[in-house]
């Protein structure tokens, strides 16, 4: 056992600790860390089927872990949230995440509100961070990779190494300070802000293991319910248990009494609005969860142009506005589909009984359905479910204002989606620029001596009156400010094109 060293930070400091952090999305999703501290499990595997590009295929995440050091659990995950706050706040700071991380040991203990004395949370931080590094992620068709827009195959972990102050870096040569390294997929998608912003004082304020767990993934998923009134999140009981993870349950009695004091603690402080279970075949049922107060204030706030959120990336399995196609599944009533259940648990949560919603879904146009559910709202009706019973089966017109509010969320999703496809043209064409530039600076870089002054002579010449004035002013006081070598740079590359067009220099 490595001898403990005296940390490198004043222990009469203190640490600022960030309230929000940022957290890579993958590992939001898919489950890594488990929830119970006792469990001897040394592997969790995820597997689903889902469809892109009008293909269906099966998707893999498994984790595995090293029998030596254990798989990573709820102390470990803490540790890691530490190390989250690092790196948001280096991402913040720089714009950017290099490795190595420098990171103290006592700096970590103080981010998770343990105490340093004694060394003993010393030791536990140390082979936490060994035991994460030792873990293994195998992702077939799972893992997205942001910088290249695709779905990897890949064996991979969260870190690539983990040295400590007084190990051999290499030969005699001894780590002055704790470095991390983040592994290349990881650190990418970081730095490609594949990120999603967590409230790392609530989710710490979280009792329950399972609320911080779902905060993680419903956090995710409701980005996709964005400026859709009156959506919400679908769940088949057994899938949300492997993303969690936790074994699932025979009995909806005994699945209720493991996730409802997560479930009831969401709610009562106000992340979700409400959250429903309903029948799904034998041994597994639906959860429908709807965003609260503070899951759209969460929402709202996220402005930052660098956080890209793609719909096609965070949805969720199923919700009520998802328009691709969903595999059928054996149920209860094999004519209903998983959409059919969406609206049935939609009309039921507005207190129609499930033999009148069954009979309006199976009979009656889902785009009436659909429409009429998110209008009810802008009805003044006593009693809303047999106000919507008779409006769709009479056919009555949904109100003006509703109508007006669909047609204004369709005209800014289009626009957004103009707008993206604009900013994407507008980065391609900058990225052509810039990269002809750096060729230009070369080849200038690559001339004699006096090819490159009489270039210098020509470009000061083409400057307009009013840069010729702030060159000569700029060099009568010592410093040319970056604004004007700009101009000056950029009559240098238009020189040089025209004699390489014409000729005179190859």
């Amino acid at each position: 056992m490595t001898k403990e060293l005296p940390d490198t930070i004043d222990n009469k400091n203190e640490i600022d600790l960030p309230r929000i952090i940022n957290s890579e999305v993958n590992l939001l999703i898919f489950p890594f860390f488990l929830l119970e501290r006792t469990n001897k499990k040394l592997e969790t595997e995820y597997r689903d089927i889902v469809q892109r590009n009008e293909q269906t295929v099966e998707i893999i995440w498994n984790v595995s872990a090293n029998p030596k050091y254990g798989y990573p659990g709820p102390f470990d995950r803490e540790v890691h949230k530490a190390l989250e706050q690092i790196i948001s706040e280096i991402l913040k700071e720089k714009g950017e995440v290099k490795n190595p991380i420098t990171f103290s040991i006592y700096e970590l203990c103080k981010r998770m509100g343990i105490s340093f004395k004694g060394g003993g949370n010393f030791e536990k931080v140390r082979q936490s961070l060994e035991k994460i590094r030792a873990t293994t992620i195998k992702s077939e068709g799972a893992l997205y990779y942001k910088r290249e827009k695709k779905w990897l195959s890949k064996v991979f972990g969260i870190y690539d190494g983990v040295i400590f102050r007084g190990d051999q870096i290499e030969g005699d040569i001894v780590a002055e300070t704790n470095l991390l390294y983040l592994s290349d997929i990881y650190l990418q998608n970081i730095n490609s802000f594949y990120i999603k912003p967590i409230d790392y004082n609530y989710m710490k304020s979280l009792e329950s293991k399972i609320a911080s767990r779902l905060y993680e993934i419903l956090g995710v998923k409701f980005y996709g319910l964005r400026n859709k009134r009156g959506a919400f999140i679908c769940y088949r009981y057994s899938k949300l248990c492997r993303l969690l993870p936790v074994k699932p349950q025979k009995y909806l009695s005994l699945a209720r009494q493991q996730l409802d004091p997560g479930n009831n603690e969401l709610k009562d402080t106000g992340f979700i609005s409400q959250f429903k279970w309903s029948e799904n075949g034998k041994n597994d049922w639906l959860l429908y969860y709807w965003p609260g107060e503070r899951a759209r204030k969460e929402m709202r706030s996220v402005k930052e142009k660098n956080i890209d959120f793609e719909d096609d990336i965070y949805l969720p399995e199923f919700t009520e506005t998802d328009d691709t196609a969903i595999k059928k599944d054996s149920r209860a009533d094999k004519n209903l589909t998983a959409r059919d259940d969406v609206l049935i648990g939609r009309l039921t949560a507005l207190n129609v009984s499930k033999i009148t919603a069954i009979r309006l879904v199976k009979n009656y146009d889902h785009n009436r359905i659909k429409d009429w559910i998110e209008a009810i709202e802008y009805c003044e009706a006593g009693d809303k479910a047999a106000y919507i019973v008779k409006a769709i089966k009479e056919g009555w017109n949904v109100p003006e204002e509703y109508l007006k509010e669909k047609e204004e969320i369709i005209a800014k999703e289009k626009q957004d989606k103009l707008d993206n496809v604009n900013k994407k043209e507008s980065e391609k064409k900058e990225k052509i620029i810039w990269e002809e530039n750096k060729k230009l600076d070369r080849f200038y870089h690559s001339l004699k001596p006096e090819e490159q002054a009489e270039i210098d002579r020509e470009a000061e010449n083409r400057l307009d009156d009013f840069w010729k004035t702030q060159l000569n002013k700029e060099r009568a006081k010592g410093k040319i400010s970056k604004i004007v070598q700009a101009a000056l740079d950029e009559k240098k590359r238009e020189i040089i094109k025209e004699r390489i067009a014409s000729g005179k220099i190859k």
